[in-house]
């Protein structure tokens, strides 16, 4: 999970049609008066394609895409299309969430909480820092082992794997132009584990802070010249989003 910024509202969605839609709802609550595709668009954009929760690719035959009401519609009926009250979630972590009462019981909400606030990973799976972050975690089911525990172990150890078996190469080689051209290859895999990809808050933890040899593929890039501007502003980017224990 990681922080998201909510954009403007969709100019489709004025006050008058939000008015609208709710008062719908209200008289049916079986209309699913959320579902436009101005908002669905929205929502994906802001969240790069992603679960807002849990950072899955949606809108995929895997895991197809569902508008998820933070304050739960059935609850809170005035926000049933309420802009910032809506979230795009994976069907796993929107079903798994259900009626959850985040008033009673908060959980972190990705427009308005840092995540690595409440929340840390470790082995690829999220722990608590504290009630909210505990909530979070059983709410939207994130450490759900066949649904996000083994996906994202694969995207994270493919990605390092590969960074690894680069980095190593890349130390063996002589001619200058070769380095920079592994080097080039070393930064767009660490680009690999940044917000727009999949799983990117755990990914880049596990690269920064759990894979054995960062430290070292940094000093040496470094000594070596290979490490530039580029480099230090993915490394940021990665920091900033990063969830260590």
């Amino acid at each position: 999970m990681i922080k998201l910024v909510l954009p403007k509202k969709p100019a489709e969605l004025t006050d008058a049609e939000v008015e609208r839609l709710t008062a719908e709802f209200k008289k049916d609550s079986k209309k699913t008066v959320w579902k436009q595709d101005y908002i669905e668009k929205a929502l994906m954009k802001m969240s790069h394609g992603k679960c807002a929760y849990s950072e899955q690719r949606i809108g995929e035959e895997s895991a197809y895409m569902e508008i998820e009401h933070f304050k739960h519609k059935n609850l809170y009926k005035d926000d049933v299309v309420k802009w910032g009250n809506l979230l795009p979630a994976s069907k796993k972590c929107n079903t798994s969430k259900g009626e959850w009462d985040v008033v009673s019981k908060p959980i972190v909400n990705p427009l308005v909480d840092t995540p690595k606030t409440h929340l840390f990973v470790r082995g690829f799976r999220f722990y608590e820092r504290d009630y909210k972050g505990g909530n979070t975690i059983k709410a939207v089911a994130l450490n759900d082992r066949l649904h996000f525990v083994t996906p994202r172990s694969k995207v994270a150890l493919r990605i390092v794997d590969e960074i690894e078996a680069t980095f190593f190469h890349l130390k063996k080689l002589k001619r200058k132009d070769n380095r920079h051209q592994q080097a080039q290859r070393i930064k767009s895999l660490m680009e690999e584990c940044g917000p727009k990809y999949e799983y990117s808050a755990v990914v880049s933890t596990y690269l920064l802070y759990e894979w054995h040899y960062f430290p070292e593929m940094e000093s040496y890039l470094r000594e070596s010249g290979l490490w530039d501007d580029e480099f230090d502003k993915i490394k940021a980017a990665l920091e900033e989003i990063a969830m260590p224990g």
